[in-house]
């Protein structure tokens, strides 16, 4: 009778390390290959996000100081500003904010500004924001100065 190694027959055999090595090349070149859209998509979502939360702030800038404050959007950029009220009536610049990378607003309505009033009030207004794939995703805001991200593309 042969007396069988038990070592050796827990080991990996060349063959079954080979096909295990060309698995997870396999794998990796397709997640290199669909990085590009993961990128997109997360800024998209980071944009929206650090767009909801600066409109947060608005309103609660808008109610401490008792004035009104708005966000400024012009399309086809990367950019937004935040502006106040002063108390002769006029809007002075307070902060400009910047999309993430290859995130830009296609379009606005209430031209271009979402303002809260000193009781955090708001205007209705719909800001479209898009990623270099051209995929669009849209952030409301309603009267009552409720922010509401819309989870369909546009």
């Amino acid at each position: 009778m042969i007396a069988r190694n038990d070592a050796a027959e827990m080991a990996f055999t060349l063959l079954e390390l080979l096909a295990t090595l060309a698995i997870l090349s396999v794998l990796a070149a397709g997640t290199l290959l669909a990085w590009p859209k993961i990128e997109a998509a997360l800024s998209l979502e980071t944009g929206l996000h650090q767009l909801a939360a600066d409109l947060h702030a608005a309103r609660t800038l808008a109610i401490a100081s008792a004035s009104r404050v708005r966000l400024v959007f012009v399309p086809a950029t990367s950019t937004y500003r935040r502006e106040r009220k002063d108390d002769t009536g006029i809007y002075r610049l307070d902060v400009t904010h910047e999309l993430p990378r290859g995130i830009k607003v296609i379009e606005t309505n209430s031209a271009g500004n979402l303002t809260y009033s000193a009781r955090g009030q708001a205007e209705n207004g719909t800001v479209v924001l898009g990623d270099r794939r051209g995929v669009r995703r849209a952030l409301r805001l309603n009267q009552r100065g409720r922010i509401t991200i819309l989870r369909t593309g546009l």
